[in-house]
């Protein structure tokens, strides 16, 4: 059934309208990016991915309450080769994973993934949240950001990691171990 263009209320019927849209192209885009049969469907129930959003968050934020709590790096926008060698040797580091991706463009979407087939294509991924890639560790309160930031002229990449493994794992590859 086609669903109407003009839904912009605030209503839940309308909020259940687009999250429902936008888990339909967030669905096509993934079977694009990992092929047919390594498609995932993201979560069907909009307030599972609100929570898993707020979950993230939340896991975010208590590691940041820690001066050790997140490893950070950033690179000019134009060091793409630089930025997804990182990732790489990350998930190499880390071992595939249990993740969340976390889409908060639009009405959050979460797709249960391994981290390998994200990290494999990182920013492939990113592409599908506005140049924002978010995963959530389904097993341990860790995860990633990684955001093109464009600020008064200064285009950059930023690598956020939190939680272990992931700390461990991103350290040794910044170092370009991995």
């Amino acid at each position: 059934m086609p669903l109407p263009d003009d839904v912009t209320g605030p209503d839940d019927a309308s909020r259940a309208v687009r999250f429902h849209r936008r888990r339909a192209e967030v669905t096509a885009e993934i079977a694009r990016l990992l092929g047919p049969r390594g498609a995932r469907a993201p979560v069907a129930e909009p307030d599972r991915a609100a929570a898993l959003e707020h979950e993230l968050g939340a896991s975010y934020g208590a590691a940041g309450a820690h001066p050790w709590g997140i490893v950070a790096q950033e690179w000019p926008a134009g060091s793409v080769v630089a930025v997804t060698d990182t990732l790489h040797r990350l998930s190499r580091n880390l071992r595939q994973r249990p993740v969340w991706l976390v889409l908060a463009e639009g009405e959050p979407q979460c797709v249960p993934l391994d981290s390998d087939s994200v990290l494999d294509n990182p920013l492939g991924f990113a592409g599908l949240a506005g140049q924002e890639l978010r995963l959530l560790d389904r097993l341990v309160p860790a995860g990633l950001l990684l955001v093109r930031r464009a600020e008064e002229g200064d285009d950059r990449w930023l690598l956020e990691v939190w939680g272990e493994p992931w700390l461990s794992a991103t350290t040794t590859a910044m170092r370009g171990d991995g």
